[in-house]
């Protein structure tokens, strides 16, 4: 699969990490990610702030952004929150949630297995995305958030894996929401080429969380290139990664909430989503359940509850067309509420599904008129996905856990 390098990142101290260590960031909205940062100013969320945190009266150019993300780094190796080992060294970074569990090797993974299709994607990027990010790289020079990659179930790995983390970790630390995050230093000659021999011949790895970050690593690898800084050792040629094997990872659905009805009552919008699906009214919703299988659906109308067994005539092969989000888009979002955009209709919004029902009836609450519940889409579905080349919808996967950033620091 792909070369795995070791390399001598700043640590969080564990004295400081419980202050320093950020939040999930892309579970926050701008003004949550705002309202924490003012509340912890040592936390590295404070190196990763961006113009929509602030209002307009109040908003500092993107540039002055990137130079104070760039001063409050520094401002944490200052004041001893980092420190940074003599040794190279591969990593071994547990995330644990309840009694899930999954562990990764954390190392630097060269760009070019990206740029070659060793590396595969499953999602479109933004290029306002990239462009942010890839500034980011360019101001402020660290890297912090580890791109997180899928593996296939490679026994050898985890053997080893499972020696090395029987030892007493370098880091354990229990965040706020209950994440508890360890990790082990692989300073070992001998563990660090086994590591590399049995990644090498893993056959291929997927992107499962960092497309944009990825993405702009790629170009200001190529900015480098272009300027003449071709040496093959440089940092830049290199991406942080996080390589956790495929069966460990936990994929939550994204359920989807819908403004309006698009002018239809609830019973003909029933009766046109029974062309396609098998519509059971329950009859109490008190006892209503998020989707068993693939192919059902949960949808809330007001105090209305309704379980959809899509039929199987109406499931086309294709492996993009036939999961369980592409169906709910194009055989009811689409035709029948008018959502011909996913990405952009603000009619449309999404729930992680780590809020249940109970998130989709707050969004009824607050005046949204229809939420569907989803199954999650499998690891399987994504990498048979990727391995065509294709990508899925938005909002087709949430992984959770997410590893987190203020863990490691990777300058170029």
């Amino acid at each position: 699969m792909t070369q795995i390098r070791p390399f001598r990142p700043y640590l969080v101290t564990a004295d400081r990490a419980a202050v320093v260590v950020a939040p999930a960031y892309d579970s926050m909205v701008p003004a949550e990610r705002a309202a924490f940062s003012n509340d912890n100013p040592s936390n590295y969320i404070n190196a990763m702030r961006v113009e929509e945190e602030f209002s307009k009266s109040d908003r500092p150019s993107a540039e002055t952004l990137l130079e104070r993300n760039r001063a409050t780094v520094q401002r944490l190796l200052d004041d001893g929150s980092f420190r940074q080992y003599e040794e190279e060294a591969l990593y071994i970074y547990r995330l644990q949630a309840g009694h899930h569990v999954q562990t990764a090797v954390v190392a630097e993974v060269p760009i070019e297995e990206y740029e070659t299709g060793r590396i595969r994607r499953h999602e479109h990027t933004r290029p306002d995305h990239e462009d942010r990010l890839t500034r980011y790289l360019e101001v402020v020079g660290v890297s912090s958030s580890p791109v997180c990659l899928a593996y296939p179930e490679s026994p050898s790995i985890n053997a080893l894996i499972s020696k090395i983390t029987s030892r007493v970790p370098e880091l354990d630390l229990l965040s706020d929401d209950e994440i508890r995050q360890l990790v082990w230093r692989v300073t070992d000659e001998g563990e660090i080429e086994t590591l590399q021999q049995q990644f090498s011949s893993v056959s291929a790895a997927y992107l499962t969380d960092g497309h944009h970050r990825t993405a702009a690593s790629s170009r200001y690898s190529a900015s480098q290139c272009a300027k003449g800084d071709d040496k093959g050792s440089g940092s830049w040629k290199y991406f942080l990664a996080a390589m956790f094997p495929a069966s460990e990872l936990r994929i939550l659905a994204f359920n989807r909430c819908v403004r309006d009805l698009n002018g239809l009552s609830v019973q003909s919008l029933v009766e046109g989503i029974g062309k396609h699906f098998v519509v059971e009214a329950l009859s109490d919703p008190e006892k209503t359940t998020l989707p068993c299988v693939p192919g059902e659906f949960t949808m809330l109308i007001g105090e209305f509850v309704y379980r959809l067994k899509v039929r199987p005539e109406s499931v086309p092969e294709d492996p993009v067309k036939k999961l369980d989000v592409s169906l709910l888009q194009n055989l009811i979002l689409e035709p029948l509420l008018g959502i011909t955009n996913s990405r952009s209709d603000v009619r449309l919004d999404y729930i992680t599904g780590n809020s249940g029902l109970k998130g989709l009836q707050q969004r009824l609450s607050e005046g949204w008129q229809i939420a569907f519940a989803c199954f999650p889409t499998s690891m399987k579905e994504l990498m048979t996905v990727a391995d065509q080349g294709r990508v899925m919808p938005a909002k087709s996967t949430c992984f959770d856990p997410k590893a987190r950033s203020g863990v490691f620091l990777r300058f170029f």
